[in-house]
């Protein structure tokens, strides 16, 4: 499509979003009247404006001008002059006035009103306070449009011009041009590659102080996302200088000034910003305080005896005879403050979490069960009998505070009241939530975690559950057996197999619940992918595709991706008409959907799985397992296709049947770790399709990033 600039007046504004900017509007140029829409938060009726941008066909609306630039131009007629008055763009400026002041003061109206507003006077009816409100309004409208033509030049859209308005007021161009690297922290979305990029542009000093502290704690929110805690000193210093161009000795004067003045901690050349230290010491001290006080509870109080007597009693109840380890797990639950009980599919762990309960509640202490997701927690709550909460719900999360902020209500002073809290998946819980927990735990509640060490480690940085059972203090029993029914599940053997090491085969029999389907092509890859959801194994199994089925794959991009996945599931699987288009995603009525930001308000957390029950007016209802949640247009970007997702966000869930693709171009993805969360993911049907070498050689990865953490030296 050929780009193309219209110029003209805004004659009407139908639909204009405060907080994006996004608005639609009608505007007057020579050719005649015609709609647009784009980005341009400081649009108003009777402005003249200049459009770059190409034309669309709307299926609903028909011929529109899309746009993704505008300038504010001054009108140069007296026409132009009195429609832009007459708009209402001014307070206290109606048609009448507008149409005596023009008649006034003609074509230099607006450079008076710029330079000379006192002559307004002149016009009748125009007192002092009338003057001061016009001078306000008038102020405030040219701050605006100074600040988007400003940031026009340096590619700042008029959506993010309209935050740093609302953020900064009219003070915000001598902000940006003070220090553009305090937008990261002030204006959502923008962040040091956005700011950097601006500085460079307006003459920021590539050498300057401000430029090289951003970009330290840029490099240290980076090492975050990767998940660690900290960055040794060394590599801080060397990976900074990389990113900002700049020599070691600068980074190395900078980085020491940081770490005076407390934006930055060092302690034992390992680099923290202040809160995952803050987070990961916290986490350390609670722990070491229960491991040196050998607190266990109220349930110390039991001895051997009297729990083998309940076992005894509880094998007679229910017929289920407990091996070694599972009787030790129960044991040590027990007699310990804090436990960790670990396995993989199979071997009985759901079982000894039923006597544990079973135990507790025998003795009528109170229990508390909590998983990081819904989905975890509904299941383990279905399993124990018992209801489950998520941590947030646990910890009694309350929207409020900055941008998507939140509060625990759960905390040192209003402790969760519990003899016993049990954590399930606790592989998932990063080092930020679990110090929250920690926090809100008292010393004398007994604390088990339960996990699967083998899964991937948390989004959110740390390796909790990993340093936990690294620290010999605390009592831990790994399960290892695999139970004879279980092992009648290739889903159990083969997630077994590929924990030591060796790649399954498989028979593809049709007895199997688990197999590969081999393709090397990832072109044919997808087809078969999308024939097996919305075809073969509906016909074959009984599933229902959108709710059973659940594509998994190791990455976002390529052929094989979540991206090109979603598009070719979401054409195949509904062909509803009503949609609504918001950046690359197109939602459509009915889709499965999954969040991927937190939303305390609504209740929706990341990773929640839901289905789309409405479109109406840019409002979008998401159906969830309890609950539903309405969205403007402008939170979208907080949900993407939930068609296929990424086996990290699967993390904590179960689905009937899995399909993941595996294949030689996810090779920097390919690691054990991550193909055996993928596999055990599935409850009843598992397949896997590509290449068996790219199967191979995640199983023979193991070598998963190492994660920087001292939590477990500080437990020591």
């Amino acid at each position: 499509m050929e780009r193309q600039r219209l110029e003209g007046t805004i004659n009407t504004i139908t639909y204009q979003n405060d907080d994006t900017g996004y608005c639609v509007l009608r505007l007057s140029t020579a050719d005649g009247i015609c709609t647009c829409v784009g980005g341009a938060p400081a649009a108003r009726m009777g402005m003249s404006v200049t459009l770059d941008g190409v034309w669309v066909q709307h299926k609903r609306f028909g011929r529109q001008f899309s746009f993704d630039r505008y300038e504010i131009t001054r009108p140069t007629t007296v026409d132009g002059i009195t429609h832009l008055l007459e708009s209402g763009v001014i307070s206290n400026i109606g048609a009448k006035r507008a149409r005596l002041i023009v008649e006034k003061f003609g074509i230099e109206t607006l450079n008076i009103l710029d330079k000379n507003p006192e002559r307004l006077y002149d016009v009748p009816g125009i007192g002092k306070k009338t003057l001061r409100k016009i001078k306000d309004s008038w102020e405030q409208q040219r701050h605006i449009r100074d600040l988007v033509l400003f940031l026009q030049e340096y590619d700042i859209s008029a959506a993010t011009a309209n935050r740093l308005y609302k953020t900064y007021g009219d003070k915000a161009k001598m902000r940006i041009c003070e220090n553009p690297y305090s937008l990261i922290d002030d204006i959502w979305g923008i962040g040091f590659i956005k700011a950097d990029a601006l500085a460079i542009k307006i003459g920021f000093d590539v050498n300057s102080y401000k430029r090289i502290k951003a970009g330290l704690i840029y490099a240290l929110q980076n090492a975050a996302t990767a998940g660690h805690t900290f960055l040794p000193k060394a590599e801080l210093e060397t990976t900074a200088a990389e990113l900002l161009g700049v020599t070691p000795e600068q980074i190395l004067y900078t980085l020491d000034h940081c770490v005076n003045q407390g934006y930055l901690i060092c302690e034992d050349e390992c680099v923290y910003l202040p809160y995952l230290h803050a987070a990961e010491t916290g986490v350390a001290q609670r722990l070491a305080e229960r491991v040196r006080g050998g607190a266990s509870g109220e349930a110390s109080s039991l001895s051997d005896k009297e729990i083998d007597e309940f076992i005894a009693k509880y094998e007679k109840k229910t017929g289920w005879i407990g091996a070694p380890e599972q009787l030790e797990s129960v044991r040590r639950a027990a007699k310990s403050g804090i436990f960790i009980l670990t396995g993989g599919p199979g071997t009985g762990k759901t079982t000894v979490l039923q006597v544990m309960v079973a135990l507790f509640t025998e003795m009528g202490l109170r229990i508390e069960l909590a998983a990081p997701t819904g989905r975890a927690a509904a299941r383990m709550g279905s399993i124990s009998g018992i209801a489950a909460r998520t941590i947030h719900r646990l910890l009694e999360f309350k929207p409020g505070g900055a941008e998507g902020g939140f509060t625990f209500q759960r905390n040192e002073t209003n402790p969760i009241n519990a003899d016993v809290v049990i954590l399930d998946e606790a592989s998932m819980v990063d080092i930020l939530l679990m110090k929250s927990f920690m926090v809100a735990v008292k010393n004398e509640t007994k604390l088990i975690f339960v996990g699967d060490s083998n899964q991937l480690p948390s989004v959110g940085p740390g390796n909790v559950l990993a340093d936990l059972i690294a620290c010999p203090s605390i009592p831990h029993v790994e399960l290892k057996r695999v139970f004879r029914q279980s092992a009648k599940s290739r889903i159990v053997t083969a997630a077994h197999e590929i924990i030591c090491g060796e790649t399954p085969e498989f028979s593809n029999s049709a007895a199997d619940n688990c197999f590969l389907m081999t393709e090397n092509d990832p072109e044919k890859c997808l087809d078969t992918i999308v024939d097996l959801v919305s075809r073969r194994l509906p016909t074959r199994y009984g599933f229902d595709p959108m709710a059973d089925i659940q594509v998994l794959s190791p990455m976002h991009r390529g052929t094989l991706g979540t991206i090109n996945l979603n598009v070719a599931l979401q054409g195949a699987l509904n062909k509803n008409d009503k949609k609504i288009r918001v950046g690359q995603n197109t939602f459509v009525l009915g889709d499965r959907v999954i969040q991927t930001k937190n939303n305390y308000e609504a209740g929706v957390f990341n990773g929640d799985i839901g289905f789309i029950a409405a479109i109406d007016d840019g409002k979008v209802t998401i159906a969830f397992d309890k609950m539903s949640a309405i969205y403007e247009e402008r939170d979208l970007d907080r949900i993407i296709p939930g068609y296929c997702v990424s086996i990290h966000k699967s993390q904590g869930s179960e689905f009937k049947a899995v399909v993941i693709p595996v294949s030689t171009q996810h090779f920097i993805m390919l690691q054990r770790n991550l193909i055996y969360t993928g596999l055990t993911r599935a409850k009843e049907l598992c397949v896997f399709i590509g290449s068996r070498r790219a199967l191979n050689m995640a199983v023979q990865n193991d070598k998963a990033l190492t994660r920087n953490s001292r939590l477990t030296l500080g437990l020591r």
